[in-house]
């Protein structure tokens, strides 16, 4: 079972990732996390594991430990 679920914005093109425990428990509609407004996002991928999702999506820590996607 796909537990980690990758979603983009339409509108703006930012990527994010949410536990499927967390959309199953609350039963809330999906928003863009960087613009709460934006409405309009899709799936791109589902994952079983989180470094197998963050591997696949090019995500890396900056020098302040903070995750950045590569290329994006």
């Amino acid at each position: 079972m796909k537990e980690y679920i990758v979603y983009k914005c339409v509108e703006c093109g930012t990527e994010f990732i949410i536990p499927k425990r967390y959309i199953d428990l609350n039963n809330n509609y999906i928003t863009c996390p960087k613009h709460g407004r934006h409405t309009r996002v899709r799936v791109v991928g589902a994952y079983d594991d989180l470094c197998e999702c963050m591997k696949a999506r090019k995500y890396r820590r900056n020098e302040r430990g903070a995750l950045e996607q590569d290329g994006r």
